[in-house]
């Protein structure tokens, strides 16, 4: 059978008038479990703000070599490079997507090529030594090859004549 409003009314009454008429001790048991409530919570520490960074393209072989990085704009070129890799050879290569991490600057933290020269003109001087290189170690190259194209030793010999060395001990 269903309570009446007026009935359910008298219950709530009857309970608030118990806990006024209830000792003081549970409202100081509830106090102070409000106040360790308060005290146990800790400051959230404001978070660093995080690196800048910068997105790439890196082409990497299947062996996970770079071989070439591209700035996010140029992804066509990336993907040039990519499909003439690709009809060169038999070898696997991939296009992937990098984070790259800045300083305060802008300024990439890794650079695009190792021991890259910073000034155009330290740039300039270092392709030049690098081709001036390149010819110098063609010629050489060239002057290095065997004319005879043999297997001779210098002297001719084909090697079958090689007598055994002696120890100085008899069996």
């Amino acid at each position: 059978m269903a309570k009446s409003r007026l009935n359910m009314r008298r219950e709530v009454e009857a309970a608030e008038a118990m806990e006024e008429a209830a000792p003081a001790k549970k409202k100081a048991k509830k106090k102070k479990a409000a106040k360790k409530k308060a005290t146990t919570r800790s400051r959230k520490k404001k978070a660093d703000t995080p690196a800048r960074r910068r997105l790439i393209w890196v082409l990497y072989s299947s062996t996970m070599r770079e071989e070439g990085r591209y700035l996010y704009h140029e992804r066509d070129k990336a993907e040039e490079k990519l499909e003439s890799l690709l009809a060169k050879g038999k070898r696997r290569y991939f296009l992937q997507p990098i984070k790259e991490p800045l300083d305060s600057e802008g300024n990439p933290m890794v650079p695009d090529e190792p021991d890259a020269p910073k000034t155009k003109k330290s740039r300039a001087k270092a392709e030049a030594t690098e081709e001036a290189e390149v010819d110098a170690d063609a010629g050489d190259a060239e002057a290095d090859l065997d004319v005879d194209g043999g297997a001779d030793g210098a002297d001719g010999a084909d090697g079958d004549d090689v007598e055994p060395v002696e120890t100085g001990e008899d069996d």
